[in-house]
């Protein structure tokens, strides 16, 4: 009999899933490195523009002719978006949909009204609507990934031999690069592309969003939901935008990343509390805790101190450790099938915090696996624990 795979941990996958993207990006010639800092880096950028401007040792030439052959490099560079170095950025595409809505509405423009404009016209509202949300969403940190990219793009071509496409990613690179380029940024076509892929992404996204709506029932929340999704034409559209826009794969894993931090975070602080174990269970969360601070409780019953006992990391280590041990012969089989049928009600109740929904949905997949309370150890403790977290601050309030 096949000896059974050993599954991977979230972070494990997660790690494979960066590994696999370096490894294609290697493949496809890339060396990372930051954008030039040094003197002698900048140097070699302004070296690398060169072949734009042949006649540039020409004193009879006109550095009129210089300028224009610069501004067509930084207009018409919308097609760099689709190089590898910038096929990863994406804006946060649904943040697009909602700075549309808002420039649209300040500018007073009906979206339905585009098509009833001459072509000239509508190119140019287009534009006005695109330029209004790149001001407003183009932050210090998607500059700095675009002039990275830019520099990781011009040594790639460099080394390829692709002298002339170089000099025009060195000249954009140069010229973004400097101290008064800040106002530019939304003009330039490469940065454009960018957004404007990104806001497309969030139409198909939202259209995709509404369609989810109408496959899942009015009640229709729990598992069920999403095996039914993954049946349904949604998940396979859904696929098609992913390998189209191979940037929406890393975004949408750090959102989905954020949502389970958060998620966490909130079930610790007893901000989201699921009730996932008995009142038994979490006395013996408790025996476990008076244990660890046995000592601490004592002295604090001699001087009579009702301030907070203080979580050393020695102690922090000590009674996650124990919690670990006593929930991994807590979740028998048996036990685990109690949980995820908590979970599973927990996601039909139509009075749940939508907040939370993409979290628990998180949840329900992670903990179907069969080896889950292993897997998902981070998950089951800390729940453990925001539940007793909770019980403690009921008992202190009555105190109180």
């Amino acid at each position: 009999m096949a000896k059974k795979q050993r599954k991977l941990s979230r972070k494990q996958r997660q790690q494979k899933r960066r590994e696999a993207i370096a490894r294609k990006r290697e493949e496809q010639g890339w060396e990372l490195r930051q954008a030039p800092s040094t003197r002698r880096e900048k140097d070699e950028v302004i070296e690398d523009m060169l072949p734009l401007f042949p006649e540039i040792g020409d004193a009879s030439a006109s550095s009129i002719s210089a300028a224009e052959q610069l501004m067509m490099t930084l207009v018409a560079s919308a097609d760099m978006a689709n190089e590898p170095e910038f096929e990863e950025i994406i804006v946060d595409p649904m943040l697009c949909m909602d700075t549309f809505a808002d420039v649209v509405q300040e500018l007073d423009i009906e979206p339905e009204s585009l098509d009833d404009l001459s072509d000239e016209d509508r190119e140019d509202t287009q534009m006005e609507i695109l330029v209004g949300i790149t001001r407003r969403l183009l932050t210090d940190e998607l500059r700095q990934d675009i002039l990275n990219g830019l520099n990781d793009l011009r040594l790639r071509l460099k080394r390829s031999g692709q002298r002339e496409e170089a000099a025009k990613a060195a000249a954009l690179q140069s010229f973004l690069g400097g101290d008064k380029a800040e106002e530019i940024w939304p003009l330039i076509g490469l940065v454009q592309a960018i957004f404007y892929r990104s806001i497309q992404v969030g139409f198909e996204l939202l259209e995709t969003t509404m369609q989810i709506q109408e496959t899942a029932g009015p009640d229709e929340r729990g598992a069920s939901l999403l095996e039914k999704l993954a049946q349904s034409r949604v998940a396979r559209k859904v696929d098609a935008l992913l390998k189209k826009v191979p940037g929406l794969s890393g975004f949408l894993e750090k959102q989905a990343d954020k949502i389970w931090e958060e998620g966490l975070e909130a079930l610790f602080m007893g901000e989201l509390y699921l009730e996932l174990f008995s009142e038994e269970e979490l006395k013996t969360g408790f025996d476990i805790l008076q244990e660890v601070f046995k000592d601490d409780l004592a002295e604090r019953r001699k001087t009579r101190d009702l301030r907070p006992l203080e979580m050393s990391e020695e102690k922090g280590k000590a009674l996650i450790s124990q919690v670990d041990s006593y929930l991994t012969e807590l979740l028998t089989p048996a036990r685990l099938r109690q949980l995820r049928a908590r979970l599973d009600a927990i996601l039909k109740d139509p009075a749940g915090e939508e907040k939370w929904l993409a979290f628990l949905y998180m949840v329900i997949q992670y903990m179907a696996d069969e080896d889950a309370a292993g897997y998902e150890k981070h998950f089951v403790i800390t729940a453990f624990m925001g539940e007793m977290h909770v019980v403690i601050q009921a008992f202190q309030e009555a105190d109180d």
